[in-house]
């Protein structure tokens, strides 16, 4: 009995999740690109510029919240996608 309402749900949780995923990808990878474009290609140990990241070729030093929130945010993505593919395979199991 429950089953009419559940799928209307489990759609509008796949969507929104999918909205989700999607901003997450591009916002790291907008970040990533920033920070490749934007950073110095010499290390600043003045103002803690020493962590170094070779993005698309180039390396950049960032210092080390840079750093963490850039390779972090990759994970998280990771999470996000797999996070997402389980609800949706789930829901495809549970709709045969």
């Amino acid at each position: 009995m429950n089953q009419p309402t559940a799928k209307p749900n489990r759609v509008k949780l796949l969507i929104a999740l999918g909205i989700t995923v999607v901003a997450i990808m591009i916002s790291t990878v907008y970040l990533v690109h920033y920070y490749g474009e934007t950073r110095p290609t010499v290390a600043e140990e003045q103002v803690g510029r020493t962590f170094p990241a070779k993005i698309h070729g180039r390396t950049v030093y960032l210092t080390r919240q840079e750093y963490i929130f850039a390779f972090g945010s990759h994970g998280i993505t990771v999470i996000a996608i797999g996070t997402f593919l389980g609800i949706f395979l789930r829901s495809k199991r549970a709709t045969k």
